[in-house]
């Protein structure tokens, strides 16, 4: 039996970011967007004893849930052939059909755990099927799959999911002789959203999507609607929790909502705002079962 302890280093701290990122989130029609395809935790169960030797902690009160270091991600990366490492490289966090983020943990996933373990006794996480979209280090799928769902975890880039969010997963299953068994109760996907809800079987359905920092690009809501229609239970629950406004880029919580209102069939409403500093929010969407 094995656990995994954490080492802590002061100059490698949990990135969480503000609005002073840099984004290069060039939009337009001529975007090659990239097709969605399973990614299987193969290698990463025998090589999770290197992928721990530098790890962090992120903590909410009684919750834990281990990730690696983004920078310790990014050496392991293919720097000839990564767009990831191009973008970083150039220190940008955002790039249009390249790169979206996935490195970084961003301050409404720590909105987003904290809610939902605040609420844990009207949300009940266990026994669902949950989708972690866009999901990046994948701490808020990870929260679910502690609390007892079985999650599918969905982000852009395949690297993402290869080097950052399957370790992470691994981290969080103390114990050596069960990681295999339990990864198995995990799915993960990369690739544009289109895609993917076209790739999963048509029965898939899910009882939580819970998704942050998705909605900076208003050019991609109406295929993220689209998924919460196909994709979500009769009785299911969208948690999204992002800023007001993301400057730069032009997409925000206002922007967000109205275009759910258009689709007549879904509805909203914010449930948890920040108290200061930059604007956060959480927004609950449901089926909208009077029309």
């Amino acid at each position: 039996m094995t656990s995994f302890k954490f080492n802590f280093s002061a100059d490698e701290k949990e990135n969480t970011e503000t609005e002073s990122n840099t984004v290069s989130a060039h939009t337009g029609q001529n975007i090659k967007w990239q097709e969605s395809e399973i990614v299987k935790p193969d290698t990463q169960v025998k090589n999770l004893d290197t992928i721990a030797a530098r790890a962090n902690i992120f903590v909410f009160e009684d919750v834990e849930i281990g990730h690696i270091i983004p920078s310790t991600a990014l050496s392991l990366i293919d720097k000839n052939q990564s767009d990831i490492v191009a973008a970083e490289s150039q220190h940008s966090d955002l790039v249009t059909g390249k790169y979206e983020g996935g490195l970084k943990i961003w301050e409404c996933t720590s909105d987003l755990i904290e809610y939902l373990e605040n609420h844990k006794t009207e949300i009940s996480l266990k026994d669902t099927k949950v989708l972690d979209l866009g999901c990046g280090a994948g701490l808020v799928g990870i929260y679910a799959f502690l609390n007892g769902a079985k999650v599918t975890f969905q982000d852009y880039n395949k690297e993402v999911l290869e080097h950052v969010t399957i370790p992470n997963v691994l981290l969080n299953i103390d114990e050596e002789e069960d990681r295999e068994k339990q990864i198995a109760q995990c799915s993960f996907y990369s690739g544009d959203w289109a895609s993917f809800m076209n790739i999963l079987e048509e029965s898939e359905l899910f009882n939580f999507i819970l998704t942050s920092e998705t909605i900076y690009n208003s050019e991609n809501y109406d295929k993220l609607i689209e998924l919460f229609l196909r994709r979500l239970s009769q009785d299911g629950v969208v948690f999204v929790a992002a800023k007001t406004y993301y400057f730069g880029v032009g997409g925000g919580t206002r922007q967000f909502e109205e275009c759910v209102s258009k689709s007549l069939k879904l509805k909203s409403e914010v449930v948890w705002l920040s108290s200061g500093g930059v604007k956060r929010e959480i927004i609950k969407i449901t089926r909208n079962n009077t029309n």
